[in-house]
């Protein structure tokens, strides 16, 4: 038996919106999308990845970072050109301080809005134990209680584990920001979302749709993580 041994093989911006624009008619079999069609459909697939960034938590869209800790700060705003110049978290899934030496991990909790903002303030300092973190427009701010103090500082890290944006595509030769698994899920779906600028009928739209589905569908299931749940009460 032959193989290729090659295990990545990876599309660009361009002939994801072929193989979408092919499977409209927009264009022939051979034949090579022009500048406007291009265009529109980039717009299209930009979108389709944003709306992805909703499904949930697919685990290779899942990071650590340490946020550097200020004495007696409890607010980090999180973003590209902010205090923590870093991609903004859409979803903070974990976050725990790191003991320097000898790595102990004390777990924080994570708290709603409107519970954290009963918390008591004013003088309470000490190693940080619960957070909350609200997404914004392109950045994002964590809080954390109690403050930390100078020691917490000095001697421990606080790390958070987050699902990251999704990057999108500004030039024809950039590939996907995604498994390759997921390459029909993002042709199907910009399909989907073409079909009713080209004048599709609703009966084949309908299909467009559900092959979308399916191959988003599949795509999801596999990214999930293959690991127990544990459930314990709060202390």
């Amino acid at each position: 038996m032959t193989t290729s041994g090659q295990t990545i093989i990876e599309m660009n911006r361009d002939s994801i919106c072929g193989a979408a624009l092919r499977k409209i008619g927009a264009i022939s079999l051979g034949q090579t999308p022009n500048a406007t069609e291009i265009t529109n459909a980039s717009e299209a697939l930009n979108n389709l990845i944003a709306e992805f960034q909703t499904m949930g938590m697919p685990l290779w869209a899942r990071f650590d970072y340490v946020v550097p800790m200020v004495a007696l700060q409890t607010s980090y705003t999180i973003g590209d050109g902010q205090a923590v110049d870093t991609p903004f978290p859409l979803k903070i899934l974990q976050a725990w301080t790191v003991v320097s030496t000898g790595g102990n991990i004390q777990e924080m909790w994570p708290n709603a809005i409107d519970v954290f903002n009963r918390l008591p303030t004013g003088g309470t300092s000490g190693i940080p134990s619960q957070y909350n973190y609200q997404p914004f427009i392109n950045y994002g701010v964590l809080r954390v209680w109690p403050q930390p103090d100078a020691t917490t500082v000095s001697t421990r890290a606080l790390h958070i584990s987050y699902m990251a944006p999704f990057e999108g595509f500004t030039a024809a030769n950039q590939t996907p920001y995604f498994p390759r698994e997921w390459n029909n899920a993002l042709i199907y779906g910009l399909t989907d979302l073409l079909a009713p600028e080209y004048g599709i009928p609703p009966s084949d739209r309908m299909l467009f749709k559900k092959e979308a589905k399916d191959h988003l569908d599949t795509a999801l299931d596999f990214g999930l993580e293959n690991a127990s749940l544990t459930f314990s009460p709060r202390e």
